[in-house]
């Protein structure tokens, strides 16, 4: 099982230019939105050196899907040139979450599948109530044998009137991909508006389908009879940019990312200013700099356009580097803080109650032998490892490379020390 072996020091900033990689969170909708498509659907910008995006490959082709990588263009071709297998199985999904967006793509195109129960990383309670609710207001019926979900619309996908009861991003493209089809209108109200379900929203409206804003959170779904196959560039990562600009944070460094929109990060790159950095932005990049000394802060997240959930872990590390008291509340995943146990292994001061986290910032942290136990807490325990004295030995690292294209040679590329142990 691959480690990573990390060097940090106190007195080296990173520096360097990281070009941004296609956002895993918007290109995996995208890919199972592909099993709608009677034709080629090409997708540019794909970060296929993230795990989940193999591991969507591969589920699209074991329902039917031809998939064809151009790996040097960063691109994608998924033609469907016959009726797709409507079985889900779990060993496909069983450490994705986004693999559960094939319900609704195949209940929207064939009115019924089975799907098992989707895994990702252990953030606590992530259920599918909120999908299930809104395929039932959309003519569905299901149940649940054996740790699958078998749902079927025996007349056909009708539109019909959904509000989800919290926001939920994942919920929101399912319901989205099950109505493009649909017989009638479908009304879905106080939606995720993050830029990768907004991207979701274009590509298929490029594609024929006739989805509108109608409100604050609020989208009007006009079925059409089918999409037409097209191109489509996949947004910037923008958790992906936050971390990296994490790691000039922590180690007063400085970075520039390019292939980034800024607008998707500015709650996060306030956030960044408050606590000390100079942050320049440009159409398409953003550069920090952190000359002082990093600030306190306290914050809550909440769903875009707040404080991202996913960003939180990474900020989390960057305070413990802050002399004085900060504060976190996390609103979304109730394991947010796994990192947390880790980066106090190193000599961070974070007490966590409930929901809330209490960082008290040191001058010094000090390496240590650590575990990683999902995608983002990775990402924040590798910025603990680079800011520590000394060597880290970081385990399970194959959680962070589950989203995180190229993770080892970029960290390499803007300086830290940093080498693979098997």
């Amino acid at each position: 099982m691959e480690k990573f072996l990390i060097k940090g020091s106190s007195s080296k900033g990173v520096k360097g230019l990281i070009n941004c990689s296609g956002a895993k969170n918007a290109v995996l909708p995208l890919m199972a939105s592909s099993i709608l498509f009677d034709n080629t659907v090409t997708l540019i910008n794909v970060p296929l050196g993230a795990n989940d995006v193999q591991t969507m490959i591969t589920l699209l082709k074991s329902l039917g899907s031809k998939v064809q990588i151009i790996k040097n263009k960063k691109t994608l071709k998924i033609t469907n040139k016959k009726k797709h297998k409507l079985l889900v199985k779990y060993k496909y999904i069983s450490t994705m979450r986004a693999g559960v967006l094939a319900m609704g793509a195949l209940l929207g195109k064939y009115n019924k599948c089975s799907t098992a129960l989707s895994g990702g990383c252990s953030l606590g309670p992530r259920p599918i109530g909120y999908h299930l609710a809104g395929f039932k207001k959309l003519n569905c019926k299901y149940s649940l044998n054996k740790g699958y979900i078998n749902i079927v619309s025996p007349s056909g996908i009708k539109g019909g009137h959904f509000r989800f009861p919290k926001v939920s991003v994942t919920g929101t493209s399912n319901l989205i991909l099950a109505s493009v089809l649909a017989n009638g209108i479908t009304t879905l109200k106080n939606i995720s508006i993050e830029p990768e379900v907004l991207d979701l929203i274009k590509f298929l409206r490029n594609g024929g389908a006739r989805i509108y804003n109608i409100g604050k959170r609020t989208i009007k779904i006009f079925g059409v009879k089918k999409l037409n196959g097209h191109q489509h560039e996949v947004i910037g990562d923008r958790i992906e940019a936050f971390s990296y600009l994490c790691a000039a944070a922590i180690t007063k460094g400085k970075i520039k990312i390019k292939k980034i929109n800024p607008k998707h990060l500015t709650t996060e790159l306030k956030v960044l200013k408050k606590i000390g950095c100079n942050i320049k932005v440009e159409k398409s990049s953003i550069e920090l700099n952190r000359k002082n000394n990093l600030k306190t802060t306290n914050l809550k997240t909440a769903p875009y356009p707040g404080f991202a959930t996913d960003c939180m872990p990474m900020l989390m590390a960057v305070l413990t580097k802050a002399v004085g008291k900060s504060k976190i509340e996390e609103t979304i995943f109730t394991n947010r803080y796994m990192a947390a146990p880790e980066l106090v292994r190193m000599g961070a001061k974070i007490n966590i109650k409930k929901s809330i986290a209490f960082i008290i910032g040191q001058s010094n942290l000090n390496g240590a032998d650590c575990i990683s136990s999902d995608l983002r807490s990775t990402f924040a325990i590798i910025l603990g490892a680079m800011a520590a004295n000394g060597e880290s030995c970081i385990s399970r690292i194959y959680h962070g490379l589950r989203g995180y294209s190229n993770l080892y040679n970029n960290l390499k590329k803007i300086g830290v020390n940093i080498k693979k142990k098997s």
